[in-house]
């Protein structure tokens, strides 16, 4: 009897979840009935968790030890059937994200103009140029007071898709974790960040109701490199970000559509304004919501 189909809190291996105590599951194949399991958890290859063999037909167990911010847990279980005869291990991870308001070094920052509420707006744009040399790991912290999507190197940074998504933005902001280590170059790199109004101030509900959360759509970002030497480097959204909202999206909206005119280009002349926000992000601990499918156009 082996494991298969290994899950943390429901998620195949997840990237920057903040639950103290995920719970672990899994399917079984071959044998009739689990009679046991044995579960170990590793750290930076040390062991530092183990089950033990636990008489239990069950096929979930509780991390039962305090974690930390970015740890990295690789865990196995294996399974004894009804003969009592153990199966070959099977193997699965998961990585913390971060926990506390300490953690975050970056700043909140906005497009750098003053509101009117009774006005729509272009996507605002942000972008920072950095240097990296020999980065073994890379992992992309963020989330938006509006809908946003970064790219780095050009390239779109997780799968997920309208995040952070829908929320009650004045109690809970979810941040969204990626693996961005296949993205960075040795040398010069580019970040680049779309941030539309989404739910947060856009059109909501059957009379189409702006500004429910807030009239200033906000970001916080943070791209933390980890060397070959073992250092690690931080780059974080702040007041030196170059910022402009004259691209191609002059007009993006959830219900209201877009309007995408293909002969502007993004000029980058301003700055981005650093702003606050009372609440302090969680992580998204859920499935993420991905693109599927894409239609041609007839």
């Amino acid at each position: 009897m082996k494991a298969i189909r290994l899950k943390t809190q429901f998620m195949f291996e997840p990237v920057g979840i903040d639950l103290q105590r995920p719970l672990l599951s899994w399917n079984a194949e071959g044998g009739k009935t689990q009679t046991a399991y044995e579960l170990v958890a590793e750290t930076d290859g040390k062991q530092v968790w183990t089950s033990g063999v636990v008489n239990s037909s069950s096929m979930r167990a509780e991390y039962p030890q305090k974690l930390v911010s970015r740890q990295r847990v690789t865990w196995k279980v294996r399974l004894y059937d009804e003969t009592n005869t153990a199966g070959e291990w099977a193997e699965s991870a998961f990585e913390m994200g971060l926990l506390n308001a300490s953690d975050w070094s970056a700043k909140w920052i906005t497009g750098n103009y003053k509101v009117d509420k009774k006005r729509r707006y272009p996507v605002d744009c942000f972008k920072k140029q950095f240097k990296a040399e020999n980065v073994v790991k890379a992992r992309l912290y963020m989330t938006a007071c509006g809908i946003y999507e970064v790219k780095l190197n050009g390239v779109k940074a997780g799968e997920f898709c309208l995040a952070p998504g829908h929320t009650d933005y004045t109690k809970r902001i979810q941040y969204q974790t990626a693996d961005v280590t296949s993205l960075v170059k040795n040398g010069e790199n580019v970040l680049t960040c779309e941030l539309a109004d989404g739910w947060y101030r856009g059109s909501c509900g059957a009379f189409g109701l702006l500004n429910q959360y807030g009239t200033e759509t906000k970001l916080l970002l943070q791209l933390e490199l980890y060397t070959k030497d073992g250092s690690i480097s931080r780059v974080v959204s702040d007041g030196t970000w170059a910022w402009s909202n004259d691209g191609p999206f002059s007009f993006a909206d959830n219900k209201d559509g877009e309007i995408f005119d293909a002969r502007k280009k993004l000029s980058y002349k301003g700055t981005a304004k650093v702003t606050s926000c009372p609440v302090v992000p969680t992580a998204a601990n859920n499935v993420p919501l991905k693109e599927h499918e894409r239609l041609s156009v007839k």
